[in-house]
């Protein structure tokens, strides 16, 4: 079965031309001969990274986490643990407003949401996350971030579904 998406990185306007007349057109031709609509999403290489920090965090860390932690002999699902780490590492924040209808101000807590990381953020709590997992609790992740963005991975989920793309 033909590739079904296909991502590229241009760090230069050669890249650019290159890659478009090389890969992307000939795999677009693809896909219409086939049958299949396109869509087409051009954004800073930044948010990317982000995205695919998110997948792996998601697929592949806290997955794992639930997998095979068992703290005091117990098991957790997956979205318990996000939640305790975003607690954990992520803490709060607290969100000043003023009350529509009596006009006062109103402060309330707000956890901080990882869908605020920048691409370092996310490094960071990716690292202590696996960190806090791998010697407090002795879970073993089967890749790290750079052996992940290498592999063959669900594009929806981050989850690991093939060996390392030659």
């Amino acid at each position: 079965m033909a590739d079904i998406a296909l991502q590229v990185i241009w760090p230069d306007q050669e890249h650019a031309r290159t890659s478009l007349l090389e890969r992307v057109a000939p795999w677009c031709k693809e896909q219409w001969a086939a049958g299949r609509r396109l869509e087409l999403e051009i954004r800073l290489h930044e948010d990317a990274k982000t995205d695919r920090q998110r997948k792996y965090y998601h697929g592949v860390v806290l997955k794992t986490i639930a997998a095979q932690a068992r703290p005091h002999g117990a098991q957790f699902p997956l979205a318990v643990w996000k939640e305790h780490f975003r607690a954990e590492y992520l803490g709060w924040k607290t969100i000043t407003s003023r009350n529509p209808l009596t006009g006062k101000k109103v402060r309330r807590r707000e956890r901080v949401s990882t869908e605020r990381l920048g691409v370092k953020g996310y490094s960071q709590l990716i690292d202590r996350v696996s960190a806090f997992a791998a010697t407090e609790l002795g879970v073993t992740f089967p890749a790290s971030f750079e052996q992940w963005e290498r592999m063959q991975v669900d594009p929806d989920t981050g989850e690991i579904i093939g060996g390392v793309l030659g």
